[in-house]
């Protein structure tokens, strides 16, 4: 062995990222698509996007919808535990009790 190596001949292959390290997984990959969304929409994230160490405007869109689906896969659990939170919730009985028209609740 020589004691002493010249690194600058040494040549390296590269194949990309390590297999350990690659996504097992391929649901979090991004596809490139054209979507018309609204002025203000877009002028909100971008606003947000201005702030120092915020992510950028599309990322933000991404984690906003990403939010909404899952909130919209909310378990039977979730939804009993919403119910008996507005059940116990006096001022929500009363704003329902005006609507049905029966004041009486009080």
């Amino acid at each position: 062995m020589k004691p002493e190596y010249d690194l600058k001949k040494m040549k390296v292959k590269r194949r990309g990222v390590l297999s350990a390290f690659r996504k097992k997984e391929e649901d979090h990959t991004k596809d490139r698509i054209t979507i018309l969304i609204d002025k203000d929409v877009i002028k909100h994230f971008k606003s947000k996007a201005e702030y120092p160490g915020a992510f950028p405007y599309q990322t933000q869109i991404n984690q906003a919808l990403r939010n909404l689906i899952s909130k919209s896969h909310g378990s039977s659990d979730d939804i009993e535990e919403i119910k008996t939170t507005l059940l116990n919730d006096k001022d929500f009985i009363n704003q329902l009790a005006k609507m049905i028209g029966k004041s009486h609740f009080k």
